[in-house]
């Protein structure tokens, strides 16, 4: 009898598992609506921060995205090249190791070098004044961001 309880409370606590693990939402889901609701808040941060006019705002957001986007790119080029190099660590060859540890710094110059155009591209609309005082914001939206989350 004592058997019997035990397998029907087990089956019950599985059950109950498996109806939590149902009502979860789906991860990705959650992660896309995270960054949609923290890219609102660093767009609302640097608008507030520069003062961006309507007009400066109408051009220099299209600017922004498109490097960001390409920022983007860069970025997970160099993640998944340091992770093949971290997975690999013990069997890829000195010529390998040479190859990928030049795409990384290949991918860091682009990075320097997108920045450069891009803010030469931003300055034409909102000033050098302003496009310089933007890279201490994205630093500044960064950091308190980060507090945020680990007073969390």
């Amino acid at each position: 009898m004592e058997r019997i309880i035990n397998y029907t409370l087990l089956i019950l606590f599985l059950g109950l598992f498996s109806i939590n693990l149902n009502a979860q939402p789906n991860k990705n889901q959650g992660n896309k609506a995270e960054k949609d609701k923290i890219e609102q808040l660093k767009i609302n941060f640097i608008n507030t921060e520069l003062k961006l006019s309507a007009e400066e705002s109408e051009k220099f957001w299209p600017i922004y995205d498109e490097l960001t986007r390409k920022l983007r790119i860069e970025k997970r080029i160099q993640k998944t090249t340091n992770n093949e190099l971290k997975n690999n660590f013990n069997s890829l060859t000195e010529i390998e190791f040479k190859t990928k540890a030049n795409k990384v710094l290949d991918s860091q110059i682009k990075v320097a070098q997108l920045n450069k155009e891009y803010n030469s591209k931003i300055a034409e609309v909102i000033g050098y004044k302003k496009a310089t005082e933007l890279l201490s914001i994205e630093r500044r939206f960064k950091r308190e961001l980060l507090q945020k989350l680990k007073d969390k």
